[in-house]
């Protein structure tokens, strides 16, 4: 019965790290999205302006 008990906990830990992993990836990979697109934008402000 402790077997089980101890199997059914690494499961849930398993589990668990599969879905809060992506999602610390994706939420990384949004903040660095965000950070690097006001730099886009200011870069094409002056190209506009360039032109």
């Amino acid at each position: 019965m402790r077997i089980l008990k101890i199997m059914a906990t690494f499961l849930m830990l398993v589990v668990a790290a599969l879905v809060v992993i992506p999602l610390i990836v994706l939420a990384g990979l949004f903040i660095w999205l965000k950070l690097t697109e006001e730099g886009d934008e200011e870069s094409l402000e002056l190209d506009q302006d360039n032109i």
